[in-house]
């Protein structure tokens, strides 16, 4: 789950000198569960400021199953006070349901409180919420819109309740993701828009349904705050060629933030299907009314060996009318490990190619697994975007993983990079948004890599601009060294220009020293015995002399 240039002067005002802008107190809360030991966690999956100054907390709560994985969620909401502080916390429990998409939360403009999800019967055979348990197992789906009082509870229910297939197959794959792939109501891409709530949602058939004659359908919705839907339109997959399949084969996990709006309706970006080698984009006037099909193409890739589908795209709007698309790439010269891309694409109605030009990119890697957030983009006026990913995921390799946070101008060029990095371990960014006071909002979690069952979910702010000091407080750094530990080569990957990287052994005598010029900067370090060093990283300047801006360990 990407090219630098760096103004000189640009980052001595951020490193040495305090910006007089004012900004609200930054403050992180962190949700920790244990793998092992916990029989429910909270994770979460989105934050939004509120018009009290509060943090509303999107999470989800899951129960443990027979098999120690948390897939039998619950929706569930937090609500921090303004200095990060729990204040309540509720769950909406169903008996025989779960949910599997994201719930989404509004603030209307009277200040009332309100949660949007979707409940599928729970499919989970190891789990005591299984469906055939109860005496009239659920054969449908619901779509509900909570109305919520300040302490979260619910003050109103407005309900849609649909058919679903419950068909359950009897294979590997179904005893380990039962809730993943069995008949369901899939909602993503949800908003407020002009004082009601547009969003879309799949409604999808069982994967290994016996029916032959099965498709999965998309639905785009327009509600109000009563829960009445004002407009809705379905289309089969097959209809508008977004992805023929029987049962389940929409895939659900990138289906994220995919829709924006345009002057002139709607736009969702999508993967495509399996056999494509581009993405499907799909435009809706204002009646969602499917009015046009074009397609997206990763480009300067080498398409013989690489798959270039949209992979966990997500999507923003810009500010002057195009669409900014973070996603990943494959490459089979690579071993097929993912690497992240930044689009700006032209999407403009009028333009009738059929791939969508593409106004600029920037590529992101790591020799491992890198992912962009869920969603990853945020503006903060017209020339100032943050794109959020992670590199070198530890997921699956129990790698050192960090939260890049990079702030770029108009033109994708990086004016500051951070590292955000909680412990060493598994850090995984899940969103950000543009913060009232002009700062951002980010939601991630992660796990250390010394005891796996140590985890945590947490939504951390920080201000727009940053000196040093403030960036080390809350656990961002300007530069990361890795593998670490590692062997006869040590990495510095930095957004610094005109830094001097300097290595020092344990009784601090300096070892190695060189300039920074690179996105990656490669040490040989064949020679040095193994042990524990110190590396730093240095900015020079005339007035100032050497002004150490980074420091860290690493291990050979």
């Amino acid at each position: 789950m990407n090219s630098k240039s760096i103004l000189f002067l640009v980052i001595l005002t951020l490193l040495f000198c305090r910006v007089n802008i004012a900004f609200s107190q930054e403050w992180e809360a962190i949700c920790k569960y244990s793998l092992e030991y916990d029989t429910c966690a909270y994770f979460y999956d989105d934050a939004m400021e509120l018009s009290n100054d509060r943090i509303l907390v999107n999470s989800s709560m899951s129960y443990k199953s027979g098999f120690g994985d948390f897939y039998s969620a619950q929706p569930a909401l937090t609500v921090l006070s303004s200095s990060g502080k729990e204040i309540v916390r509720k769950d909406y429990f169903r008996p025989g349901y779960c949910t599997t998409s994201s719930g989404w939360t509004f603030e209307n403009k009277n200040g009332e409180l309100f949660l949007l999800t979707a409940y599928n019967p729970d499919h989970d055979f190891t789990y005591f919420n299984y469906f055939k348990n109860y005496d009239n197992p659920p054969s449908d789906a619901k779509i509900c819109l909570y109305k919520l009082n300040e302490d979260l509870s619910v003050a109103e229910c407005y309900e849609h309740s649909y058919p679903i297939d419950t068909y359950e197959a009897n294979t590997t794959e179904w005893e380990y993701t039962p809730n993943e792939l069995s008949g369901r109501i899939y909602m993503f891409s949800v908003f407020e828009d002009d004082d009601n709530i547009t969003g879309a949602y799949f409604k999808m058939f069982s994967n290994k349904t016996p029916d032959p004659t099965a498709k999965d359908t998309l639905f785009l919705f327009k509600m109000d705050f009563e829960g009445n839907f004002l407009l809705k339109k379905g289309y089969t997959l097959d209809e508008i060629g977004l992805n023929v399949g029987v049962g389940g084969q929409v895939e659900y996990i990138y289906h994220l933030e995919q829709l924006v709006k345009t002057d002139s309706g709607y736009i969702m970006y999508s993967r495509g299907t399996k056999s494509e080698t581009h993405g499907v984009v799909d435009y809706f006037d204002n009646e969602f009314n499917h009015i046009a099909q074009r397609y997206i193409q990763q480009t300067g890739i080498d398409f013989e060996h690489t798959q270039s589908k949209i992979y966990a795209p997500s999507v923003a709007r810009s500010k002057h009318n195009t669409t900014y698309l973070s996603t990943q790439y494959q490459c089979e010269e690579e071993n097929m490990v993912p690497h992240i891309r930044l689009y700006e694409i032209d999407d403009n109605l009028n333009d009738t190619t059929t791939f969508l030009p593409i106004v600029r990119y920037i590529t992101k890697a790591s020799n491992d697994i890198d992912r962009p957030a869920w969603r990853a983009v945020c503006t903060v006026n017209d020339s100032d975007i943050y794109f959020v990913y992670t590199l070198n995921i530890g997921y699956y390799y129990l790698n050192d993983s960090w939260i890049v946070i990079e702030k770029l101008n108009s033109d994708f060029d990086t004016i500051t990079t951070y590292f955000y990095d909680e412990e060493n371990g598994f850090d995984m960014a899940k969103r950000i948004k543009t913060a009232k006071d002009g700062g951002v909002i980010m939601v991630s979690s992660g796990y250390g890599l010394d005891d796996t069952s140590n985890c945590f979910t947490k939504v951390t702010k920080f201000n727009s601009y940053l000196n040093i000091e403030e960036a080390h407080a809350h656990n961002l750094h300007l530069a990361v060294a890795y593998p670490n530990p590692g062997g006869d080569i040590m990495n510095i990957r930095t957004g610094l220009r005109n830094a001097v990287l300097s290595v020092y052994d344990i009784q601090g005598r300096k070892i190695h020293e060189q300039e920074i010029t690179d996105d990656v900067t490669s040490v040989d370090a064949s020679g040095w015995k193994s042990g524990t060093y110190i590396w730093k990283l240095g900015i020079r300047n005339e007035e100032l002399g050497m002004k150490e801006v980074e420091t860290g360990k690493w291990v050979k």
